[in-house]
């Protein structure tokens, strides 16, 4: 972390003991050593109550996605808009058709139909003179 070297270590080392004195050096480095693993400790903690808030977030967006994916109100809201009839004021004059109410347009189809299905030998001949 702070990258020292042996001998920048052994620098420190020294000066501590000449500044200190070598009866209390032990319970200095014994109390940095009590900072540094709370220090640690106190990192640790902080990094794992992160990490669990993080799981504790991905897992939520995926219980949403999944609700999301397994919900049936599209699925319903698309049954119901192709069940409904359109309306006709909606319509453009393309969009409307021959219905099955209008006789005229299926009486024309259901006869188009009959001379498509006669073959030309089972029609009668045209009389001479008729103009036909």
């Amino acid at each position: 972390m702070f990258d020292l070297a042996w001998s920048e270590i052994f620098l420190i080392g020294i000066v501590a003991l000449l500044v200190v004195g070598p009866k209390e050096l032990p319970d200095l480095l014994r109390t940095v050593g009590r900072w540094v693993r709370k220090a640690r400790m106190m990192a640790s903690n902080f990094q794992s109550t992160f990490d669990q808030m993080m799981r504790d977030e991905e897992l939520a967006k995926a219980k949403r996605d999944l609700e999301a994916s397994i919900s049936t109100e599209p699925v319903q809201n698309q049954i119901g808009k192709a069940m409904t009839p359109p309306d006709p004021s909606d319509l453009g004059p393309s969009d409307v058709g021959p219905t099955a109410a209008d006789p005229t347009e299926t009486d024309k189809a259901e006869a188009a139909e009959a001379e498509a299905e006669t073959p030309a030998e089972a029609k009668p001949p045209a009389t001479p003179g008729t103009g036909a």
